[in-house]
């Protein structure tokens, strides 16, 4: 901690939230990527971090709380102060909130389940993704699911407010919605509607041609307690949208969309895919997002996706021109820097170091649910009988997570030899589990082969 930071107060970020589990403890934001599990002291640290108190007094009411002496706690909350950071802000004149009472937080640890999160599996996960259709009003030439899958018949609203209140109860924070086009699914605003109405967060991703249909859709979704939704558009003309989604007439509803959630009060981010296609018009198209006051832009190099999907068939854009557009990206980024946040793509040649790298996080903090009923370890994986464990149709959510099939799956992936030579040595493998397996299968046939943007294997 430097000097300034010791005379400011710590205060929480906004959108960070406290949840108390049991024997642990989660801290996330709005986003999935934003949650850790944490030993309950460290809760309790943070709600005091929720209200007007100088590090030393916060450092006084923990060491009294924990029986600690004045340097002991002095050094445990410097200690949580840095190992916190992402959630915090550091204020001279904060406003109070007091959100999380600090007693919620008063409750023995399970340490050996904390520990077991370190190496891998949570004990409820963190987050659900529906897919709750396979169908779409698009046809991207990027489109990273397979839409030509069955659906059970059985698969409908009922059951998914069904497992919505499971997910609930079980202690489950996010819920992704997607698709094919998640609001073509028969009910999709109660699903968005009850998720909310239980606690837990939404993240969804939306093409926006039925949100754009009518102002009275945002509104309900505001009322609901909506506050993010990412809508897809890569281009900023009707010509090219209709080239791009090889659909026709669409691209007055996606505008129309981003500009009735914006009046609601929602916050909107933009998800734009780079194609052969739409990589001449990215300046115009961040242009025209951050006139409709978008709040964030991420643009993304085409990703593989399942099977049988477009993707794996579509033409990428060379490693040449991606550094070229990265570079005209960064400048818009510049030029915008205090009014949208803008991301550019990562580059799609190099290595992640060991600082770098990501885990799969499908198999050890969430789970994918199709309309089959099948439930796997990520929504590119339906139909891959390797990485499906269960049938919701069949078992609850809890039974599926804890079953011997995941169990099974789960040791296989951490299995050195089953995996790549260079995972087995990996010190990260626990965590990482080989990181995508559909990256790995869609370059060298096999799921169990390193990432192909690994620059391992690592040693700490």
């Amino acid at each position: 901690m430097t000097r300034d930071h010791i005379e400011l107060l710590p205060q929480l970020k906004k959108a960070v939230r406290l949840k108390p589990m049991h024997g642990y403890a989660l801290v996330h934001a709005r986003h999935p990527s934003q949650i850790r599990m944490v030993d309950p002291s460290h809760a309790f640290f943070l709600s005091l971090c929720d209200r007007t108190l100088l590090t030393s007094e916060i450092a006084y009411i923990y060491g009294q709380t924990f029986g600690l002496t004045d340097v002991e706690a002095k050094s445990q909350v410097d200690q949580l102060l840095r190992l916190y950071r992402q959630f915090l802000t550091f204020e001279a004149k904060p406003n109070p909130t007091e959100r999380f009472s600090p007693q919620k937080f008063l409750y023995p640890a399970d340490t050996p389940a904390i520990e077991r999160a370190t190496f891998g599996k949570w004990p409820v996960p963190a987050g659900i993704s529906f897919t709750l259709t396979f169908n779409c009003n698009f046809s991207c030439s990027y489109c990273y699911q397979d839409r030509h899958q069955r659906s059970d018949r059985r698969w409908n609203l009922n059951k998914c407010l069904e497992l919505l209140g499971e997910a609930a109860d079980w202690g489950v924070v996010f819920v992704g919605l997607t698709g094919g086009e998640p609001t073509l699914f028969d009910g999709w605003l109660q699903v968005v509607e009850r998720t909310l109405t239980l606690g837990m967060i939404p993240a969804m991703t939306s093409n926006g041609t039925v949100i754009g249909t009518c102002p009275d859709i945002a509104l309900r979704l505001a009322a609901a307690g909506m506050e993010e939704m990412t809508i897809s558009l890569d281009v900023p003309s009707p010509q090219l949208h209709d080239q791009v989604t090889r659909s026709r007439g669409h691209f007055p509803k996606v505008i129309d969309a981003i500009r009735f959630l914006r009046a609601a009060g929602i916050r909107v981010v933009v998800k734009s895919v780079l194609t052969p296609t739409t990589q001449h018009a990215v300046e115009e198209t961040i242009d025209l997002l951050v006139d409709l006051g978008v709040a964030e832009v991420g643009i993304s190099y085409m990703e593989s996706g399942a099977i049988k999907s477009p993707a794996n068939r579509a033409r990428k854009i060379s490693s040449k021109e991606l550094a070229r557009v990265r570079n005209r990206i960064e400048r818009k980024r510049e030029q915008y820097a205090q009014i949208c946040a803008v991301h550019s793509p990562k580059d799609s040649i190099g290595k992640w170091n060991d600082s770098e790298w990501y885990p799969c996080g499908g198999i050890n903090m969430g789970m994918s649910i199709f309309p089959s009923g099948d439930v796997a370890v990520c929504d590119k994986m339906h139909g891959v009988r390797a990485f499906t464990y269960g049938n919701v149709f069949s078992a609850g959510l809890k039974a599926i997570w804890d079953s011997e099939a995941f169990a099974v799956l789960r040791a296989r992936t951490a299995n050195p030899k089953v995996v790549d030579p260079d995972c087995a040595r990996c010190s990260k493998l626990h965590l990482c589990r080989t990181s995508c397996f559909v990256d790995s299968f869609n370059v060298t046939g096999s799921y169990f082969c390193k990432a192909p943007s690994c620059g391992g294997p690592f040693f700490n």
